[in-house]
């Protein structure tokens, strides 16, 4: 749906309000409505809140970026949320793999790989660091708020830090979450677990937060303004 020149993503959902977000880095727009609202009465809410969501987009655009990632020495790269240098070691004889030595993240690549496989070296490696972070804040939070994920996993994730699968009571954690300090790891892994009880952003969901993770909205907005 187009308002304003905005493309705003729609979703019917069987749920009571209209939900606007606005998902880091690009400023993407979606709107969840209940089934039986209808495209005007979606576009004249968009409307309503046009100034919120263009300052909401100006906000997220303006963060900062790193350029395009090249994988060659000496190019800085983040890892929970201290900035690194990488240094690609190629050899033959050295089984591929990453290791921290000071400031530098250290790939062992074989003599002529390319930049897609160094790449994927180091997102590998990304996720084997990130992995058992997201089990223990998963075991630490299912006592606190008395639920727990079915399935979850990690994955390459383009425009969320994360995604909670409500009926299923499946979540799924952005593997560049690696990159970030640990208590941003802990705030998205706490606000997927809380839509295991409360499936959108309503007032609810906000007190939940509100109660167990006091300090979540300046951790969200770090996490947000954090390089990406």
């Amino acid at each position: 749906m187009l308002v304003n020149d905005i493309n705003i993503n729609v979703e019917h959902k069987p749920i009571k309000n209209i939900h606007l977000s606005v998902y880091p880095p690009d400023g993407r727009v979606h709107i969840s409505a209940p089934e039986w609202t209808s495209d005007l009465q979606i576009k004249s809410y968009a409307m309503r809140k046009m100034a919120w969501i263009m300052q909401k987009r100006e906000i997220l655009t303006s963060y900062q970026r790193q350029s395009e990632r090249e994988y060659l020495s000496g190019e800085a790269h983040y890892y929970l949320g201290a900035l690194y240098r990488l240094k690609v070691i190629r050899s033959n004889t050295e089984l591929q793999h990453v290791s921290r030595n000071g400031d530098y993240l250290e790939v062992y690549v074989k003599e002529r790989a390319e930049k897609q496989h160094i790449e994927n070296v180091l997102f590998d490696w990304y996720r084997q660091q990130l992995k058992p972070l997201i089990e223990k804040y998963i075991d630490k939070w299912s006592k606190i708020l008395n639920v727990e994920p079915m399935f979850w996993e990690i994955r390459s994730m383009t425009s969320k830090w994360g995604c909670c699968m409500y009926k299923t009571k499946r979540l799924l954690f952005n593997s560049e979450l690696a990159k970030k300090p640990l208590n941003c790891i802990e705030y998205v892994v706490v606000h997927e677990m809380t839509h295991l009880i409360e499936r959108t952003h309503t007032d609810k969901f906000r007190l939940i937060l509100d109660r167990y993770f006091t300090t979540w909205e300046k951790v969200q907005r770090d996490l947000n303004e954090f390089p990406i």
